[in-house]
């Protein structure tokens, strides 16, 4: 995650044609995100995971799915509703490149730290791309500021939550986990209010007061972004817990006050010794196990 300093010079996009998975190196020499894209999918091919592309909004997003969200009467003794569908979503990537000095010609993260989780979650799971990350050739609409200054903004967000909406249509409408990681859980927030389906909202290592985050970093203000802090609150039907790494100098757990004040101490889940990329793919099995038993469905 990156939020990028002042003295931006303007950037042109340029992007490679679709490439499938012929030759690596061709794929690199067509298009900047072909190499991170094509190693995203190939990593979720091996999970035995599906790669598609679902319309949202406004925007084309690239998702990766496994299992089948599909109404089922849960067994006696299991905590989590056997319908549930888990949603992940991905943090910023990289945004800005050269020390935060200018916009990056391409957003993907080279670690996809969210598929890794994704991944590895043994129920229903939509891994859900954002706007205009993970595209061989970006749309016209993909402008830089997309991912530099509105990378939370009302357009992405309503996107992203039409995109699940849709998804969920197709799956028997099932009740839904939101887990994101880093800027993802600042955007599982926002959307969670949007889609009343949403159980549960997990948030990991998130800068969920987007202001106060521009400011400790001294990046340029996100100014066409929305910030979870100074939206209402979820509604106390909806569960969340806020993952909070103690070792983590990118959102430190101060950076969140004004969010977490609202919040019950049993909300916050703190791990000492994780920064902000580790240790969570490491412990995601224990972590993702103290989500299941902590959700007391509805």
């Amino acid at each position: 995650m990156s939020g990028g300093r002042r003295g931006v010079p303007a950037v042109q996009m340029r992007r490679g044609g679709q490439v499938l998975a012929v030759a690596l190196a061709l794929a690199l020499a067509l298009g900047g995100c072909a190499g991170p894209t094509l190693r995203a999918r190939a990593y979720a091919q091996r999970n035995g995971m599906t790669a598609g592309v679902i319309q949202g909004a406004r925007f084309q997003h690239e998702i990766f799915t496994k299992g089948a969200a599909m109404r089922a009467a849960p067994t006696p003794d299991a905590t989590v509703d056997s319908a549930m569908l888990y949603v992940f979503i991905e943090g910023d990537g990289s945004p800005w490149v050269d020390a935060g000095t200018r916009i990056a010609k391409d957003p993907t993260p080279h670690r996809p730290l969210a598929l890794e989780l994704a991944a590895a979650t043994p129920h229903a799971v939509l891994y859900l791309g954002r706007p205009c990350y993970f595209e061989p050739r970006l749309e016209a609409i993909c402008t830089p500021d997309l991912w530099a200054f509105g990378r939370y903004s009302a357009e992405v967000v309503d996107s992203m939550v039409a995109a699940v909406a849709r998804y969920a249509a197709a799956h028997d409408n099932p009740p839904l986990i939101l887990i994101g990681y880093s800027g993802g859980g600042t955007l599982a927030v926002l959307m969670a209010a949007q889609l009343p389906a949403t159980r549960a909202v997990v948030t990991i290592a998130a800068n969920l007061d987007v202001d106060a985050w521009a400011r400790w970093h001294r990046y340029l203000p996100l100014s066409a972004s929305k910030n979870p802090a100074a939206e209402p609150p979820l509604t106390d039907s909806m569960q969340q817990w806020h993952l909070v790494g103690g070792k983590d100098d990118n959102v430190p757990e101060a950076v969140n006050r004004r969010y977490f004040d609202a919040l019950r101490p049993a909300q916050i889940w703190r791990y000492p010794g994780f920064d902000h990329a580790c240790c969570w793919a490491e412990h995601w099995t224990s972590i993702l196990a103290r989500i299941d038993a902590n959700y007391s469905g509805s």
